[in-house]
Parts: C-alpha cells; structure tokens; sequence
C-alpha cells in the first residue's frame, strides 16, 4: 500500500470513528440506548485511540507543522484548563460517589439481606456457592466470604447471579 494510501486510510477510519465516539457521546449524555451505548463508545474509544495513532504516525511530516502554529499551542493550553477544571471539580462534590455507596453496602451488609437485595433465594445461593467451591465458613458478607475465599467479592456476586 502506497503511503498516500495508507495517510488517506488512516485519516478517513479516523474521522468516521471520531464521528460515532461523537453520536454515542451525545447519546450517553441524554441518556439513549445506555447500556448498549456505553459499550459502543467504550470499545470504538479504544479503536480511536489507535486509529489516531496510526494517523499521527502516517501524517507525522505534515503534522509538525500544525505544532509550531500559536493556534496549537492555544488550543492545547485551551483543553488542559478546561480539562483541569473537570477533574478538579469531581472532588468537590462531596462525598462518596452512589454507585459505590451501593456496592459497599452490599458488600458489607449481613449475607441474608445482601441475597435478597440481589433478588436471590437464599438457600439456593448458599447451594450455588458451595457447589462453586466457595466456603461459607461463619461469613456474614459477601466482603467476608471473598476474603475466606481469596477471591474478589465481584466473584461472589457472579456466582450468586447464575
């Protein structure tokens, strides 16, 4: 493949997978389709990370130039402020984020009350999780039960989930 062909492959894949992270981004934020969308933009995230690279890479002699340019430095110092101020204002919520307040106290709530949250039966988790090798030894969380257990507490739950 020529290197005219390979610059032009690189900037199109570029741009169509910039312009879908866009369209799911939008998506994301007015709440569309979540799950799948979230998914989507996840993995072409990573895609367009290294199709940008591939286009940096065949672009690089042309792209030097943009570098020297005033209105590339004033963009880059442009995205890091805003950038900054994003992050810097996460910590200033307050508080724990809920998603994991949620997932401490099921974590950490009596086993009982942390199957039934999970909308299990009871028995049938303590079936499933002996048969899956997982001891229950005098555990009164899920918390309690993976550390017994050297496994991750995620681990509990998937098993709890089948």
């Amino acid at each position: 493949m020529t290197s005219f062909k390979k610059k032009d492959l690189a900037t199109s894949i570029t741009t169509f997978t910039f312009l879908i992270i866009s369209i799911t981004g939008v998506m994301m934020f007015f709440h569309v389709l979540d799950q799948y969308t979230k998914e989507m933009h996840e993995i072409l995230g990573l895609a367009f990370v290294l199709f940008a690279l591939f286009h940096i890479f065949f672009n690089w002699k042309s792209m030097k130039n943009y570098f020297k340019k005033k209105s590339f430095l004033l963009s880059a110092i442009l995205t890091l402020v805003i950038t900054v101020g994003f992050i810097s204002n996460v910590g200033n919520k307050g508080g724990e984020h809920p998603s994991k307040m949620v997932i401490s106290a099921v974590f950490n709530a009596p086993l009982n009350d942390a199957i039934t949250i999970l909308g299990k039966d009871v028995q049938l988790v303590n079936q499933k999780l002996e048969k899956s090798g997982i001891l229950l030894e005098d555990a009164n969380s899920i918390l309690e039960i993976s550390k017994k257990n050297h496994t991750s507490p995620y681990k509990i739950v998937q098993i709890i989930s089948k």
